[in-house]
Order: C-alpha cells, then sequence, then structure tokens
C-alpha cells in the first residue's frame, strides 16, 4: 500500500476544504432580500486554464519521471514545484471562484481534492 500517495491526498483535501471555508467565511454578507453576488463571468475561463495546465505538467512529470528510470534524463526539480504551485491554485480555485458551502459543493471539493493530491504524489514519487 502506499501511503505517500494517501498523505497526499489527505493533505490537498484538507487544504481544498479548509479555502472553501474561509472563503465562505470571508465573503460579505449580502443585504437583506438580495442574493448573493455572482462571480465575474471571467472566472470560468480561469479555471479550466488552471486545471488544464496542471493536467498536463502533471502528465509530464509522472511520464518523465517513469521514463527516467530507464534513460536517468530527469525532469528539473523547479517543475515539480512548478507543479506543487499550479496545484495549490487548482486546489484554492474553488474558494476564490465563490463557491458556496453545501453539502455536495463539500463533497464535490473533497473529491476533487483527493484526485489533486492522489497524482501530484505520483508525479513527485515516480522521480528516481
Amino acid at each position: 500500500m502506499n501511503l505517500f500517495a494517501f498523505v497526499g491526498s489527505a493533505a490537498a483535501m484538507i487544504v481544498a476544504l479548509v479555502a472553501l471555508a474561509v472563503g465562505h467565511r470571508l465573503r460579505p454578507v449580502p443585504a437583506q432580500g438580495e442574493p448573493p453576488a455572482e462571480p465575474h463571468p471571467v472566472l470560468s475561463t480561469i479555471g479550466s486554464g488552471l486545471l488544464s495546465g496542471f493536467v498536463l505538467l502533471t502528465g509530464f512529470l509522472v511520464a518523465t519521471g517513469w521514463a527516467a528510470r530507464s534513460t536517468h534524463v530527469l525532469p528539473p526539480v523547479g517543475l515539480y514545484a512548478a507543479d506543487i504551485c499550479a496545484g495549490i491554485a487548482v486546489l484554492l480555485y474553488p474558494a476564490l471562484a465563490g463557491l458556496p458551502v453545501t453539502a455536495r459543493h463539500v463533497t464535490a471539493v473533497c473529491f476533487f481534492g483527493a484526485l489533486v493530491g492522489y497524482t501530484l504524489a505520483a508525479a513527485v514519487q515516480l522521480r528516481p
């Protein structure tokens, strides 16, 4: 059993859930009778761009980390740091986009965080 991947998943889930809770707590309360403020429409494109960048970078690191076992050509350490920063940005995005705290959204963010953490841990662990 790979405990490093489970620890990475748990850490990413905690980051995503804490960010969602803090974002909800810091969001201003709408005036009586007014609907909550909608996030700016441009935020939807930012989220998909962040996720695409994270997936491409993580996939590259997983593939080159696996191949480095036979070729001995390692990706630069800076790419791993960039991947970790991209993963954190992806985890913080739902809170920054104004996602409300409901049971459905908390469950989705939790599972999404587990996936991000697991793939990030796999990319780091495959580096020989």
